[in-house]
């Protein structure tokens, strides 16, 4: 290959902001001389890179514009470390069908059974499938729509959310509540039930929603909205990560002393 006719060409890409065809340039004349290709497969290949390039970065950039947690998707999910959970199930949701019918999720769980991590991973999926997410905590959530009350912009913060196609409400339990907070969590539900699927994961039963909201009739009124036609995964059962996983601390037997 002329070495500068070749870089000459790698710039020139470069300027048309095709970096990763200029990056792949090198391996792919390689690949065409070894392969014998023409001058049509050759060019498809390279621009199959670059496409490849515009995908993955576009997918990075829904995952962070999600705020989703670190370090949970399906590559690093333990399918075996659960016995209580309907892996078959999980796996069919994968799919992410219930997105496109905005069904809403509800995945059920003590403390570290994976609930978090599944939300997430099932975030990830839908962002790879060129869906709108959106992720929060539960306390951040309220405490966001809170703070739109000082300046009346609680309407424009719903409306962002409706233009998701799915939002992941985690961590719904024990929360420093105020009195708005359910007030305000209704008015979102209410705004997104039907346009868009919804998931929550928990930790407590619903009849405990009200005692953490503090308003059991609004309560009542969010969960009926909220969870109608609603697939479950549930792990109550489950074991912990925390305490029985790979990296949970040991615990030493009480006949042993301690190192």
């Amino acid at each position: 290959m002329n070495q500068v006719l070749g870089e000459k060409v790698k710039q020139d890409l470069l300027k048309l902001r095709l970096k990763d065809m200029a990056q792949a340039l090198d391996a792919a004349l390689q690949k065409a001389h070894q392969q014998k290709q023409g001058p049509l497969q050759f060019l498809a290949e390279l621009v199959q890179k670059q496409l490849q390039g515009v995908e993955n970065r576009s997918v990075q950039r829904r995952i962070q514009n999600a705020q989703l947690p670190p370090n949970m998707s399906f590559d690093n999910f333990d399918w075996n470390f659960q016995p209580s959970l309907n892996v078959q199930y999980l796996k069919d949701l994968q799919e992410l069908s219930f997105i496109v019918n905005r069904q809403p999720l509800l995945i059920l769980g003590k403390t570290g059974t994976g609930k978090t991590h599944i939300a997430t991973a099932l975030g990830i999926k839908a962002c790879g499938a060129g869906f709108r997410v959106q992720f929060y905590k539960l306390q951040q959530l309220l405490a966001t729509l809170y703070a739109t009350l000082a300046d009346d912009t609680t309407d424009e913060i719903i409306t962002r959310l409706t233009r998701m196609d799915l939002l992941i409400i985690d961590h719904f339990n024990y929360i420093r509540t105020k009195k708005e907070y359910p007030s305000l969590l209704f008015d979102l539900i209410s705004a997104c039930h039907s346009n868009l699927t919804i998931i929550v994961t928990t930790s407590i039963s619903f009849e405990q929603w009200a005692d953490a909201l503090g308003n059991p009739s609004i309560t009542h009124a969010i969960v009926d909205r909220l969870f109608h036609h609603a697939g479950v995964i549930n792990i109550r059962p489950g074991r912990s990560y925390r305490t029985d996983g790979p990296h949970a601390p040991k615990i030493p037997h009480p006949d042993k002393p301690l190192p």
